[in-house]
C-alpha cells in the first residue's frame, strides 16, 4: 500500500505515516527502514519543488522529531540515528526556521542518539547561519567527543564556520573569543587557517595588536603562515596608514616562503601603499615617495623592464634586491603600477603621451602589457585621469572609442567599456561643463544596454550640482528611488557644489527626509565650516566652491578601480573593541587557552 501511494499520492503517503509513527512501539509495525526510506522519499520531493509547501515542510519536521524521540529506537539497541534518516535531517536543515533547527537538535539530545559527523556539521553551519553560534558549539562539542572518525576537514570547516560565525551583535568579538577557547578545550590542534580567521576577527574589531600579536605566535612557534594570512595584514598597514608596516609584511613573507613567486600577494602589498596614498591626501613630494616605495616593492620581485617601456619608471626610494631570482610581472600587477603611476605623480600632457604609447604596445602584442587591456581597469584610469584637466578631457572620446573598437592587429581580446567606464567619461564631461554631451552620452550609455547605478546617478546629481542648476539635481535624484537606489552620503555631499543653498533648499523641500538629510552632511564637508547653511557666498568662490565635494565625488569612482585582498573580501562589519582574545603557544606549538593579558601589555596608541 505504501509503494502505491508514494508512486501515485505524495499526500496520502504523508498521511500514512503520519498516522503510523505515533504507534511505533507496537509490534505489528512496518519495520524502521521502510518508514524512513518512504519519509526521505517525500522530503526530497517535497524540497525538490521551486517553491516548497510550508504546511509540508512543518508535517515532516514534526514527523522526523518523533521518529527521533521514538522509545524503540533505545528498546532494539540502537544508540545511532539511522544513515536514510540522517540523510532527511540533513535535507530539512537547508530549509527550516530557527525554531525548526533548534526544535530537531533539541529532540536529538533529549533521546540520547548519536549523530553522524557530518549531520553534526550541517547543525553546526546552519547555528551560524542563524545566529546561535553557542548551539553550534555544543554540536561541535558533541562531534569531537564522537567515537566515530572524524576527518580533520570536517573538524577544520567546522572551527572555520563557528569562528567566522556572521551574526550581528554588539559582542561579536567577545563571542568570537569564547568559541576560540571552547574550540581549543575539546583538544583540537589549530592549524593556520583558523589562525586566519582570529586574526581577520581581531583586525575586524580594530583589534590590531593582537592580530599582529597571533600571527608572530604562530611564526615563532613553526605554524607556517600562507597568503592568507599576509594579506589580511594588510589591512592592519591600511587601517594605521603605516607603510613601514607593509614592508615588514613583506619581509614576513619571505621568510615564510610566499615571495617572490606569488604574484597575488605581490600585488597586494602594492596595492595597500597606493591606497595610503589615496586615503593620507599629502602633497605632491610625499605621493611620489610613495610610488618610489611601490617600484621599490615591484623591483625586489619582477622584471622592471615593461615599466622601463612605458616609460614609468623612475629611481625607487631604496635597495630593491630581492631574495631569489626576478620573474616576469602578471598583467594585474603591471595594470596596479600604472593606475598608480597614472593617480600619484602623472602629468596631464605625460599621461596623453603615456597612453599613446600604451596603445603601442596593445597593437604591437607586447607579450606584458597588451594582456593587460584585457579588463578595463587600465582604460577607466586613462579615462579619470585625462579627463580631469580641461586641456587633455578631449582625450576621453578617443579612449572609448579604442576600447569599443581595438586596434585591428592585437591579439588581445580587449575589454569592453562597462558602467564603470560609462560613469566616468560622464563625470568627465560634466565636470569640464559639457552638459549637452554629457545627457547624449546618458542615452547612448542606454542604447547599449547599460543602466545607470548608484555611482552614475550620484555622478549626474553632481554634475548638475557643479553647474549650479539644482533643479536638474534634484530631479535626477527623484529617479532614484523608481530605479531602485537610495540616496547616500555621496549623493548629498555632490549637492553641496550648488552656491545658492537657497534655491537649493527650496528644490529639495519636494524630496521627502532630503532637507534634514543634505544639512547633515553639507555640516560634514569641509566647504560648509565656512559656509553657513542657507547662505549665499560670494561670486568669486562660485566656481571651486566645494572642493572636499569633488575629491569626495572622485574617490568615490577612483576607489572602485583597487580590488585587493581576493581571498578576504566581503567579510563582514568591524565591531567595537574588546580586547580579551587570544591565547598562548606554547613550544610545541599547541595553544593553551589561556588569557591574552600578557600579550596586550603596553601602550598600542600608536595604531590611533
Amino acid at each position: 500500500m505504501m509503494l502505491w501511494t508514494l508512486q501515485h499520492d505524495h499526500r496520502k503517503a504523508l498521511a500514512c505515516l503520519e498516522a503510523t509513527v505515533p504507534d511505533l512501539a507496537e509490534k505489528a509495525c512496518p519495520p524502521h527502514y521502510a518508514i524512513v526510506t518512504a519519509l526521505e522519499f517525500l522530503t526530497r520531493e517535497h524540497l525538490g519543488r521551486q517553491v516548497p509547501d510550508m504546511e509540508w515542510n512543518d508535517r515532516l519536521f514534526r514527523l522526523v522529531c518523533q521518529l527521533v524521540k521514538a522509545s524503540y529506537l533505545q528498546d532494539i539497541g540502537h544508540c545511532e540515528l539511522t544513515s536514510p534518516l540522517q540523510k532527511v535531517v540533513h535535507l530539512l536543515l537547508r530549509h527550516p526556521d530557527p525554531i525548526q533547527a533548534e526544535t530537531l537538535y533539541g529532540a536529538v539530545v533529549d533521546s540520547g542518539v548519536r549523530l553522524l559527523p557530518g549531520t553534526l556539521l550541517e547543525f553546526i553551519l546552519k547555528f551560524t547561519q542563524i545566529g546561535r553560534p553557542d548551539i553550534g558549539m555544543d554540536a561541535f562539542k558533541r562531534m569531537a567527543a564522537s567515537p566515530a572518525d572524524v576527518s580533520y576537514d570536517v573538524v577544520q570547516k567546522s572551527c572555520l564556520t563557528l569562528l567566522r560565525s556572521p551574526f550581528a551583535s554588539a559582542e561579536r568579538y567577545r563571542v568570537q573569543s569564547q568559541l576560540w577557547t571552547a574550540i581549543l578545550e575539546t583538544g583540537v590542534r589549530p592549524e593556520m587557517p583558523m589562525l586566519n580567521a582570529m586574526i581577520l576577527n581581531a583586525i575586524e574589531a580594530d583589534d590590531f595588536q593582537t592580530a599582529y600579536a597571533i600571527s608572530e605566535r604562530a611564526r615563532v612557534h613553526g605554524i607556517r603562515q600562507n597568503t592568507i594570512t599576509f594579506t589580511t595584514l594588510l589591512k592592519i598597514a591600511l587601517h594605521s596608514r603605516d607603510e613601514s608596516l607593509v614592508e615588514k609584511i613583506m619581509l614576513m613573507a619571505e621568510e615564510a616562503g610566499a615571495l617572490p613567486r606569488n604574484n597575488q600577494l605581490l600585488f597586494n602589498l602594492v596595492t595597500t601603499i597606493m591606497q595610503i596614498a589615496l586615503t593620507s591626501g599629502t602633497d605632491d613630494s610625499s605621493q611620489l615617495s610613495r610610488y618610489r616605495f611601490m617600484l621599490q616593492i615591484y623591483a625586489r620581485y619582477c622584471d622592471v623592464a615593461p615599466l622601463q617601456e612605458l616609460g614609468i619608471w623612475v629611481n625607487p626610494l631604496g635597495s630593491s634586491n630581492g631574495p631569489g631570482p626576478i620573474s616576469q610581472p602578471s598583467p594585474q600587477l603591471i595594470s596596479m603600477m600604472i593606475l598608480s603611476y597614472l593617480r600619484l605623480c602623472g602629468r596631464p600632457f605625460s599621461i596623453k603621451q603615456l597612453y599613446h604609447r600604451y596603445q603601442g604596445f596593445l597593437a604591437q602584442n607586447h607579450p606584458l602589457i597588451a594582456p593587460t587591456a584585457e579588463t578595463e581597469h587600465v582604460g577607466n584610469a586613462f579615462l579619470y585621469t585625462l579627463g580631469q584637466n580641461r586641456a587633455t578631457f578631449t582625450m576621453c572620446s578617443t579612449i572609448l572609442r579604442n576600447m569599443l573598437v581595438p586596434p585591428a592587429s592585437t591579439n588581445v581580446k580587449v575589454a569592453k567599456p562597462t558602467t564603470r567606464t560609462w560613469t566616468i567619461l560622464l563625470r568627465c564631461y560634466f565636470f569640464n561643463g559639457q552638459r549637452a554631451a554629457g545627457e547624449k552620452l546618458i542615452a547612448m550609455m542606454r542604447e547599449r544596454g547599460f543602466e545607470p547605478n548608484i555611482v552614475t546617478m550620484n555622478t549626474i546629481i553632481a554634475g548638475y550640482a557643479k553647474m549650479q542648476d539644482p533643479a536638474a539635481a534634484v530631479d535626477v535624484m527623484q529617479q532614484l528611488e523608481p530605479a531602485g537606489f537610495e540616496a547616500n552620503s555621496y549623493t548629498y555631499r555632490g549637492l553641496t557644489q550648488v552656491v545658492n543653498r537657497d534655491e537649493l533648499l527650496n528644490a529639495l523641500r519636494n524630496v521627502g527626509g532630503a532637507t534634514d538629510q543634505f544639512r547633515e552632511d553639507a555640516e560634514a564637508t569641509e566647504d560648509s565650516k565656512a559656509v553657513e547653511i542657507g547662505h549665499v557666498p560670494s561670486p568669486q568662490a562660485s566656481p571651486q566652491a566645494s572642493p572636499q565635494a569633488s575629491r569626495s565625488s572622485q574617490g568615490n569612482i577612483f576607489k572602485e578601480f583597487y580590488q585587493p585582498f581576493e581571498e578576504t573580501k566581503d567579510l563582514g562589519e568591524a565591531t567595537g573593541r574588546q580586547p580579551d582574545l587570544l591565547c598562548q603557544i606554547e613550544p610545541r606549538g599547541k595553544l593553551e587557552p589561556s588569557a591574552l593579558q600578557g600579550l596586550l601589555e603596553g601602550d598600542d596608541s600608536y595604531l590611533y
